[in-house]
C-alpha cells in the first residue's frame, strides 16, 4: 500500500499522455490501422485464422482482442485506437509491478515514469496496431519465469502477437546457457536448465498451429520476404548489410533513430543525453551482476529483442524493437536505484533505516527531472512537431480525410463526392471510420497521375451535392468546364494538405456532343455524349458522358482506341476514374481521356467501349453484338 499513491500517479500520467487528442495524434488513420479494423470486421463475420493474409500477413491475437471494442463502440476511430491504448496502460502497470518485485520501488517508479511519458511507448499505445501486445506478453512471461509452464504459455502467446516476436525462443535458451555457467553446483545447474527447457518446450507446442499454417502456405509471409535482404546477403557471405543494421540498432538509444516518419521524427533516438547515460549505466550494472538470474533475464531479453531490427533493412526500426520496450526503460531505473542506494542511511529513534530529508528531496528532484526532460521532449517532438510535419500528414496518415470528415459533420450535404489522387477502397473505409458512419459518398480519381473524372450525383428536390478536392489532386479545368463547376470553391481548409469544397450542379454542361442517340451497355450504364478536341503535342482530349443505370462491377473500365487504316490500335487510353462500385443509379459520370496520337497523314478512327478488368470481357450494346461506339472515322493529326 505504500506505493499506491506513486503507482496511481504514474498511471494517471500515462493515461493523460495516451488519451489527450487521441483522434488527432496520429493525425488521421494510417492505412495499417484501417486494415487492422477490417480484419476485426472479418472475424465478426465468421472468418477465423491462426494467421491473416491481409496487410502482408498478420498474427491474430490483437485482432481478437479488438473485437469487443468494435462491438461496443462501433466501427470508428475510437474502437480502432482504444485496444492499443488499454494494452499500453496494462504494460505500464504490469511492468511497474514486476519491476518492484524484482528490483525494488525506485526502479519500479522510474520504469513507470519512462513508459508513461516517453514517446516510443506512447505512440504504440495511441495507434491501432498489434505490436504493443508483444511487450505486454513478454512482461507476463518474465513475471512467471520461475513457474516455467506459465512463462512458456505467455512466451508462446507472444508469437501470435507480432512478427518480430518470432525470435523469442532464443530468450530462455540464452538465459539458460548463462545460468548453467553461473550456477554454483550441479543441482542449481539442473534446476536452471529444467526451467529453460520447459519454457522453450511449452512455447514451441503453442507455436505448432501457427507454424503449420505458415508452412502450408508460404505466400502468407510476404512481409518477412520483403525484409530478408540483410539475411540473404549474409548467406552469400556479405556481412556489410548486417553490420550496418546492427550498428544502427545499437545506436538507437542515443545516437540514431528510425529513418522513417511513420512513428516519430526521423533520426530521433529513444533517450535524451541524461536518460541515455542512465540507460548505459543500468546496462553496465546488469552486466556486472550477470550471474544473478534476474539480471541475466534482462540482458538476454534485450539482446534477443534487438534482433528483429538488427537483421532487417531500414534499421533501427521502432516497431520491430517493440519487444524490448519494458527492459529498455527498466535499465535507467537500475541506475537511479543504484545512485539512491549509495546514499548513506541512518537509523531513526525507533532503530529503523531512514534516509535524511535532504536525501529524500534529492530523490524526488531526480525523478522529477527525468520526468520533466522526457515529458517535455515528448510534447515537443511527438505532440507538436511530428503530427504537423508534411511527411507525416501526407505520406503516412490520411490527414486530409480526417479534416474532410470533420467539415462534413459540421456542414452535411445530401450527396458527397470525394476526389483523391488514386482511389482504393481503404480510402472509403478510412473516411467512414473517421466520420463514424457511411455517407454513401462517390469517389473519383484526379491529379497528375490520372486523366480524371467527375461524378454528378442524382439530386432529388431539395437536395444538394458537394465535391471535396484535396490540393494534391487538382481537377483538370476541362472537366470543371464540362461539368459546369465554378473554379472558385465554396470553402478551402487551412490545414495542410488543404481541401476545397465545390458545389455540384444536377446536370452536366455538355454542349457539343456529336452522339446521335444514347447507347446502353448491358443495361448497366449508358453512353450519353462526348466532346473531342486536339491539343498541342498531338494529344487527343476526349470527354465522355455516362449515365449509371444499375450497380456497376468494381473493375469496370472505359477504353478509348485510336485506330489506323488497317484497324490496328495506334494509341489508346484505358481508365474509369470514378470508383464504379460506389456509383448509384442516376449518377452522371464525366470521364476525361488524354491520348497522345502518332503523326500520320491517314485518317484515324476513334472507338469507345467498356470492359471488366478481371476477365477482360467487353460489355455489349443492349440487344446487339456490338461492343464499341465509333466516334469518328476521320480524325486527322498532321494538321492538314
Amino acid at each position: 500500500m505504500k506505493n499506491l499513491p506513486f503507482t496511481l500517479s504514474v498511471l494517471l500520467l500515462a493515461a493523460a499522455f495516451r488519451l489527450i487528442l487521441l483522434p488527432d495524434i496520429p493525425p488521421g488513420l494510417a492505412q495499417d490501422e484501417v486494415l487492422d479494423a477490417d480484419i476485426v470486421t472479418f472475424i465478426r463475420q465468421g472468418q477465423h485464422a491462426f494467421f491473416f493474409r491481409e496487410g502482408y500477413g498478420h498474427e491474430p491475437l490483437y485482432h481478437y482482442w479488438s473485437v469487443p471494442f468494435q462491438v461496443l463502440f462501433g466501427d470508428n476511430v475510437l474502437s480502432i485506437r482504444l485496444p492499443a491504448l488499454y494494452l499500453g496502460m496494462l504494460l505500464v502497470a504490469l511492468t511497474m509491478r514486476w519491476a518492484q518485485r524484482e528490483f525494488g520501488r525506485v526502479t519500479a517508479v522510474t520504469v513507470g515514469l519512462g513508459l508513461a511519458v516517453s514517446w516510443w511507448p506512447i505512440i504504440f499505445s495511441r495507434i491501432g496496431l498489434r505490436p504493443i501486445l508483444e511487450p505486454l506478453l513478454l512482461v507476463a512471461a518474465a513475471w512467471f519465469w520461475q513457474r516455467p509452464w506459465l512463462a512458456g504459455l505467455f512466451l508462446g502467446l507472444s508469437l501470435y502477437s507480432y512478427t518480430g516476436a518470432r525470435v523469442v525462443f532464443i530468450w530462455p535458451v540464452l538465459w539458460g546457457i548463462v545460468q548453467v555457467i553461473a550456477a554454483p553446483d550441479t543441482l542449481a545447474k539442473g534446476k536452471q536448465l529444467r526451467t529453460a527447457v520447459i519454457i522453450v518446450a511449452v512455447s514451441l507446442v503453442l507455436y505448432i498451429p501457427l507454424y503449420w499454417t505458415l508452412r502450408s502456405d508460404p505466400s502468407l509471409q510476404q512481409r518477412v520476404d520483403q525484409l530478408a535482404g540483410p539475411l540473404n546477403a549474409l548467406r552469400q557471405g556479405d556481412f556489410g548489410p548486417i553490420w550496418q543494421t546492427t550498428l544502427a540498432t545499437l545506436g538507437v538509444f542515443s545516437f540514431t533513430g528510425d529513418p522513417r516518419w511513420t512513428y516519430s521524427l526521423p533520426g530521433r533516438p529513444f533517450f535524451d543525453p541524461l536518460t541515455a547515460v542512465l540507460f548505459y549505466a543500468g546496462f553496465l550494472i546488469a552486466l556486472f551482476r550477470w550471474r544473478q538470474s534476474r539480471y541475466t533475464l534482462l540482458l538476454a531479453w534485450l539482446a534477443v529483442t534487438l534482433l528483429p531490427s538488427a537483421l532487417t533493412p531500414q534499421a533501427p526500426s521502432t516497431v520491430r524493437l517493440v519487444g524490448a520496450m519494458p527492459v529498455v526503460y527498466l535499465l535507467p531505473g537500475l541506475a537511479v536505484a543504484h545512485v539512491i542506494h549509495r546514499l548513506p542511511i541512518r537509523n531513526n529513534r525507533r532503530g529503523e533505516k531512514r534516509i535524511s530529508v535532504p536525501q529524500g528531496w534529492f530523490i524526488i528532484f531526480l525523478l522529477i527531472g527525468i520526468l520533466f526532460i522526457n515529458g517535455t521532449r515528448t510534447v515537443q517532438d511527438g505532440f507538436l512537431r511530428w503530427p504537423q510535419a508534411r511527411m507525416t500528414r501526407l505520406e503516412h496518415y490520411q490527414s486530409v480525410l480526417l479534416d474532410m470528415s470533420r467539415y462534413y459533420k459540421a456542414e452535411p450535404t445530401s450527396n458527397l463526392v470525394i476526389a483523391n489522387g488514386f482511389y482504393e477502397p481503404i480510402d472509403k473505409d478510412s473516411f467512414r471510420r473517421n466520420l463514424g458512419y457511411d455517407p454513401a459518398a462517390r469517389w473519383i480519381q484526379t491529379g497528375a497521375q490520372v486523366a480524371g473524372a467527375i461524378v454528378l450525383p442524382q439530386q432529388e428536390a431539395g437536395e444538394n451535392a458537394r465535391l471535396y478536392i484535396p490540393e494534391f489532386a487538382p481537377i483538370n479545368p476541362a472537366l470543371l468546364a464540362v461539368a459546369g463547376i465554378s473554379s472558385k470553391p465554396l470553402y478551402r481548409s487551412e490545414q495542410w494538405p488543404s481541401f476545397a469544397v465545390h458545389e455540384l450542379p444536377p446536370f452536366p454542361n455538355v454542349t457539343s456532343s456529336q452522339l446521335i442517340e444514347p447507347v446502353s451497355f448491358a443495361g448497366l450504364i449508358t453512353f450519353e455524349g462526348y466532346e473531342m478536341s486536339l491539343l498541342p503535342g498531338q494529344t487527343l482530349q476526349l470527354v465522355t458522358l455516362w449515365r449509371v443505370e444499375k450497380p456497376l462491377p468494381a473493375d469496370l473500365t472505359i477504353f478509348t482506341h485510336v485506330l489506323g487504316l488497317t484497324g490496328n490500335i495506334a494509341a489508346q487510353h484505358d481508365g474509369f476514374d470514378a470508383a464504379p462500385a460506389e456509383l448509384q443509379p442516376g449518377d452522371w459520370v464525366i470521364q476525361l481521356h488524354l491520348v497522345i496520337v502518332p503523326e500520320t497523314s491517314d485518317p484515324l478512327a476513334v472507338h469507345v467501349g467498356l470492359y471488366t478488368a478481371h476477365d477482360q470481357q467487353r460489355l455489349h450494346h443492349d440487344g446487339t453484338p456490338s461492343d464499341v461506339v465509333v466516334l469518328t472515322q476521320n480524325l486527322f493529326i498532321d494538321g492538314k
